[in-house]
């Protein structure tokens, strides 16, 4: 099983058994996971900008959609398929925004495949 797919599984059984997310620890947990696999991409700017997007977004729900935070790790490492896991325009704005803001820190590959990624989806002006 691939990193993202284990990430996704757990982020599944949060999301299944109606688990709210506590500050702290907890927080501070999901987010080593999230950024585990997102900082050898983004650094860590880049990780905690979309984990606080993540949080402010979707974990003040009653139960936090899980699983968005596992589709943003996919789209960032390149493991995003769209028929099964679905982002939203606000979404893809906030990864067009921390890619610019983090941009310097990418490698221009990885940089250049993502906002294609994005152009591809219409989402880069």
């Amino acid at each position: 099983m691939r990193p993202v797919e284990h990430f996704l599984s757990e982020l599944n059984k949060r999301f299944q058994n109606h688990e709210l997310l506590e500050e702290g620890l907890e927080t501070d947990r999901l987010f080593i996971s999230f950024s585990s696999l997102v900082t050898p991409v983004l650094g860590l700017q880049g990780s905690e900008e979309l984990f606080k997007y993540w949080k402010d977004t979707y974990a003040h729900q009653m139960v936090p959609d899980y699983l968005k935070l596992g589709f943003l790790a996919a789209f960032i490492v390149h493991e995003f398929d769209e028929t099964t896991m679905d982002l939203a325009r606000e979404d893809y704005e906030e990864l067009r925004e921390t890619l610019a803001s983090v941009a310097e820190d990418v490698h221009i590959d990885t940089l250049t495949q993502l906002m294609s990624e994005l152009v591809s989806r219409g989402y880069l002006d």
